[in-house]
């Protein structure tokens, strides 16, 4: 089934023109009916498939869903809001502290994200210590034919220097200079959105990037 009309990528591309919070309200039913509900409905079925693989990873879609309108108070961008639907489908949803599965569906078509965006310190330091233990499993998962064909290689910011204790693991492990440990794919055909077998061609992605947010998913459980 198609989940997606072409009626999505027109309602963001309009509201890419015109972003302001009176057009929103005028055209506000046609986002709920066209995108809000049928984006709930997607996120849903996604939630149970990853949920047979990885019950742990189980939420509501509300839990997942991000809000359409933008947090605009530490930004120079004041337009309110975005140009996606996206969502974060772990344990307690979007607000998780493990390893994560992402989603968005916008004007700009489809991306898919695995992995930590943004460990906090603590968080960051588990990862490390498990790198510094552990880091040929991690090495050897991120080589994985599926995950590179699909995901591609780890993204992230990196740090110039470390702390002391990991300086002497990172000549063997350079993935500790990572302060961001996630994977992207985008694929910037709006038609990808229309896709009958959408579900199952987004579960490709998460089934190559499970082991390794299995992996980083243990790393966090030492914070």
């Amino acid at each position: 089934m198609s989940y997606f009309g072409p009626e999505f990528i027109r309602f963001f591309r309009s509201l890419s023109r015109h972003n302001t919070r009176a057009w929103y309200q005028d055209h506000r039913d046609q986002f709920v009916r066209c995108l809000k509900e049928p984006f709930e409905d997607f996120i849903g079925e996604m939630i149970e498939r990853i949920a047979a693989l990885d019950p742990d990873a189980r939420c509501e879609p509300k839990e997942a869903i991000f809000r359409l309108a933008r947090d605009t108070r530490f930004s120079n961008d004041k337009t309110p809001y975005k140009t996606h639907l996206g969502a974060v489908i772990a344990s307690d949803g979007r607000k998780t502290r493990s390893a994560a599965f992402y989603v968005e569906l916008g004007a700009g078509g489809l991306g898919i994200a695995t992995g930590v965006y943004q460990p906090d310190k603590d968080q960051l330091y588990a990862i490390r210590e498990a790198i510094r233990d552990d880091g040929e499993t991690l090495e050897r998962l991120l080589k994985d034919r599926a995950l590179r064909r699909l995901l591609g290689s780890l993204q992230g910011e990196r740090n110039v220097r470390l702390p002391p204790e990991f300086a002497a693991a990172a000549r063997r492990f350079p993935l500790l200079y990572h302060k961001q440990f996630y994977t992207w794919a985008e694929y910037d055909d709006p038609a990808v959105i229309e896709r009958r077998d959408l579900a199952e061609f987004v579960m490709r992605h998460y089934r190559a990037g499970r082991a390794v947010n299995a992996w980083l998913t243990r790393a966090l459980a030492r914070a």
